[in-house]
């Protein structure tokens, strides 16, 4: 299936004059339908459109101000599933114009549920993905997916962080944005939560579990249950145990 133009798409006033469906249109028909141009502003809603105020900054403003220019940016177009996926795509009002992937063809992200679950998997993919089920009900216990920012990895070879507990990093609360859990963000050279720590290359199967037989985490464990289980790595970082 073609992905829409995002370049061009709701920018320009529709002019058809019959009777047609506003949702698979690439025209704008009202305020709350119109895409501004450029990406300088931000996916996250404007709090004055969100209250059904008038913003007071106008186009020039740097935050959303509709759904249409949310959900069609680069950073979440086709990043999710339709709520319809993958048995009723035909209830889906919007066909091609969808915002969300209507097939694995589609989708934008790396799809980590066709990866193969070794090591590697587990150290450098799983949790660096945000989920693109979060509309569909599932297990999210046993999910490889990111849903939520306490949930989240960084890929440790690309950020190169330390199996150290970064000392800003919120972990008692769930939040929107990333910023609110360390000022230095993504930037930060330590662990945010137990998942970056346990799941660290220096950390992840090079200690035993210690629940043991008890351990209901399986293959997702971060421990080693066994000597062919274990990984051998020597290392001298210091860091805080996390309780989890």
């Amino acid at each position: 299936m073609e992905l829409l133009n995002l370049s061009n798409f709701k920018l320009d006033k529709c002019c058809i004059k019959f009777q047609h469906n506003h949702k698979q249109c690439p025209f704008y028909h009202y305020e709350k339908d119109r895409k501004r141009p450029g990406d300088f502003y931000s996916d996250e809603i404007c709090p004055y459109v969100e209250k059904n105020y008038q913003c007071p900054c106008g186009d020039k403003c740097l935050m959303a101000h509709n759904k249409v220019e949310q959900l069609y940016q680069r950073q979440n177009y086709k990043t999710k599933f339709c709520k319809y996926y993958p048995s009723h795509l035909s209830e889906c009002s919007y066909g091609n114009f969808c915002s969300f992937a209507h097939d694995e063809e589609e989708i934008q992200i790396n799809l980590l549920h066709n990866m193969v679950r070794d090591a590697d998997f587990y150290i450098f993919y799983f949790k660096t993905v945000s989920c693109p089920y979060n509309q569909i009900k599932h297990d999210k216990k046993q999910c490889p997916y990111a849903h939520n920012w306490q949930d989240f990895r960084r890929v440790p070879d690309i950020y190169n962080y330390t199996p150290e507990v970064c000392e800003h990093w919120k972990t008692d609360i769930f939040f929107d944005d990333y910023s609110e859990g360390c000022p230095k963000q993504i930037d930060c050279d330590k662990c945010h939560g137990w998942k970056e720590l346990y799941y660290h290359p220096l950390i992840f199967k090079v200690k035993p579990c210690p629940y043991n037989e008890k351990c209901s985490k399986e293959l997702i464990c971060p421990f080693y249950h066994n000597d062919l289980d274990k990984r051998y790595f020597f290392f001298h970082f210091q860091f805080r145990k996390i309780e989890y």
